[in-house]
């Protein structure tokens, strides 16, 4: 199931959330810094990661659309991706409140810092909820994944698709009675 929005043989979307998701780390850690020091040097930086995770994240998702509207999935591929996709907008929704309640130093040393600093921690843990997904539709469901293109690899991964098959067709140890 190739991707459709691709360079040779490569899905771009997997490349790009790369970017977003350093970003949206470095608010994390910027905010972290921020609430430690309280120094305004780090309410900035994260306001700045914050806005550049925003426009790459609408980026990473226009390929993240090709795929999931372009692409022939399984029933179980198409719900995880759905459920990625979801996740995903609804992060860049709530970073893009969060940027807006920043917005002009507008929680900076003000009672608001803790919304902030709240919304990005919930956001960043659903953001690695949904890249956990985004990697299931991947890895397991194939969503971009060229099949067969090294035959070696191919046949490696039936025999160890069979080797698991065996071992657990296997009865258990057999216990001896005393």
């Amino acid at each position: 199931m190739k991707s459709r929005a691709a360079i040779g043989n490569h899905p771009v979307h997997p490349a790009l959330v790369s970017l977003p998701i350093g970003a949206f780390f470095l608010v994390l850690v910027g905010d972290i810094a921020h609430a430690r020091t309280d120094a305004d040097f780090w309410y900035a930086f994260s306001f700045v990661c914050l806005g550049a995770g925003i426009l790459m994240a609408l980026v990473a998702a226009i390929a993240g659309f090709v795929d999931y509207f372009g692409v022939r999935m399984s029933d179980a591929g198409f719900r995880a991706a759905r459920i990625h996709m979801v996740l995903n907008l609804t992060g860049v929704v709530l970073y893009t409140i969060n940027w807006f309640l920043r917005r002009g130093n507008g929680a900076l040393h003000t009672p608001r810092w803790n919304l902030v600093f709240g919304l990005e921690v919930v956001t960043f843990l659903a953001l690695g909820v949904s890249g956990w997904l985004g990697g299931r539709v991947a890895f397991e469901h194939k969503v971009g994944v060229v099949e067969n293109a090294d035959p070696e690899a191919t046949e490696i991964g039936r025999l160890e698709t069979s080797r698991k098959v065996k071992r657990s067709a296997r009865p258990g140890p057999r216990v001896r009675p005393r």
